[in-house]
């Protein structure tokens, strides 16, 4: 019986409709959508041509790039605080503060050994921040490279629209 209940869910799976099947009435689609995803993925024949397309202009005239390099450098400048107390409390375990005397005796071999452990700990949590810090200014980088291009090309296609 219930390899006949299986056989049954199958039939049924495959007699539903589909979500996207375009005959039917809830997924009807503008009567020229065909013809605007002709023209959005026809090939750019020249410069002229490039330029009277909405989504170029679009595309060089938004400023989501700006907004993306912002952003990373807010990024940035939050994490570069946060690793100069991880490296100020690293300096402080080390003794290496002047400022600061070392408030326990290393005799005790508990406390040494809690010490090393803490010492540890935040020399990773330093490396990841430092590995955080390179990876987001090499995005950042990138993002600005990405701008400056953007630019150029605008220019290049200003130039040559005149």
């Amino acid at each position: 019986m219930s390899g006949n209940k299986e056989t049954t869910e199958t039939e049924e799976a495959h007699t539903r409709q589909r979500i996207w099947y375009r005959n039917a009435s809830h997924a009807s689609l503008p009567e020229d959508t065909e013809e605007l995803i002709q023209e959005a993925t026809r090939p750019l024949s020249d410069i002229p041509d490039a330029l009277n397309r909405p989504y170029v202009q679009k595309s060089l005239n938004n400023n989501m790039l700006e907004v993306m390099a912002w952003n990373l450098m807010e990024s940035l400048t939050a994490e570069n605080e946060f690793n100069q107390h991880i490296r100020r409390f690293l300096n402080i375990l080390l003794g290496d503060d002047p400022d600061i005397p070392i408030p326990f005796d290393f005799q005790d071999m508990q406390i040494s050994a809690y010490h090393d452990q803490l010492i540890q700990l935040v020399q990773e949590s330093l490396s990841r921040s430092d590995e955080f810090l390179y990876r987001v200014n090499k995005s950042r980088d990138q993002v600005v490279f990405a701008i400056e291009q953007k630019a150029q090309l605008k220019r290049q296609l200003d130039k040559a629209a005149k």
